[in-house]
């Protein structure tokens, strides 16, 4: 049998709750918390580097298979106490398995991008930016750009809405996006700037051609105007007289949508 736990106190339960609650933790320990079975396996097909499992003895008896696989992989095994679990998930349901993972690497270079990119500034609400991921990769945009000003992309509620995305995407982190915009401009792409503005191109009059990509802003605010300025264009989608807006991973699926028919 693996290490047994069945205090909350125990050292190991104490580091994986600070790293559901704390970003800053993530950062400096280059890991991040997942669960559920769909995560899991995810995370075995993307070959992730496992630092510790842990899983209750309902979850074995029921995924005997799956645990193997986690537990072959794992540099730690934890076997937990039933009450434990929801000491270290943060869903409303766990179902009894829980990793911490290493980051994986990120992408340095600008080199070798798909023809469609993403690009997404300030978006703060986790489950926004992992329903972003989730369309990126059910549409074949594998190269997402995030600037610094979005919340992190390995959030609990991020990684969860992104239904493993995040394994399968290039993420590439950015600080300035005005600077990130000019070196895509300068490889041959057309940016975008999504903006609620009148004077905006309209979304079903907007031409997509070669290599581009599209700029998402603040849930609220939008985007920065430094960044709608470094942008070649702007575009919208009209709404219905009296909407305002859209939530931005609605608009995001619907305009990714569109720039991936280049129509």
């Amino acid at each position: 049998m693996d290490n047994l736990i069945s205090s909350k106190d125990n050292s190991n339960i104490k580091h994986v709750k600070k790293l559901i609650l704390s970003a800053k933790f993530r950062a400096e320990t280059k890991s991040f918390v997942i669960e559920g079975v769909r995560m899991c396996e995810e995370a075995l097909k993307a070959k992730s580097k496992i630092l510790k499992a842990f899983y209750t003895e309902k979850f074995a008896e029921k995924y005997p298979k799956l645990v193997d696989e986690i537990t072959n992989s794992s540099a730690q095994n934890f076997f937990i106490a039933e009450s434990l679990i929801k000491v270290i998930s943060d869903a409303q349901t766990p179902q009894g398995i829980v990793l911490v993972c290493e980051e994986k690497e990120q992408k340095k270079s600008n080199k070798n991008l798909g023809e469609n990119i993403v690009l997404l500034e300030s978006v703060q609400n986790p489950s926004n930016l992992g329903s972003i991921f989730r369309v990126c990769d059910a549409l074949g945009v594998k190269d997402v750009f995030v600037f610094s000003d979005s919340c992190d992309i390995y959030n609990p509620k991020v990684l969860r809405g992104s239904m493993g995305s995040i394994f399968r995407l290039n993420l590439f982190l950015k600080e300035n996006s005005a600077q990130c915009i000019k070196d895509l401009k300068d490889l041959g792409y057309k940016i975008y700037a999504t903006v609620p503005r009148n004077d905006a191109i309209p979304l079903s009059k907007t031409k997509f051609f070669g290599k581009c990509g599209i700029v998402f802003g603040n849930e609220g605010n939008g985007l920065k105007k430094e960044t709608i300025n470094s942008c070649d264009c702007n575009i919208t989608i009209p709404m219905s007289k009296g909407t305002e807006s859209l939530n931005v991973s609605v608009a995001a699926g619907i305009m990714i949508w569109e720039m991936i028919k280049k129509g």
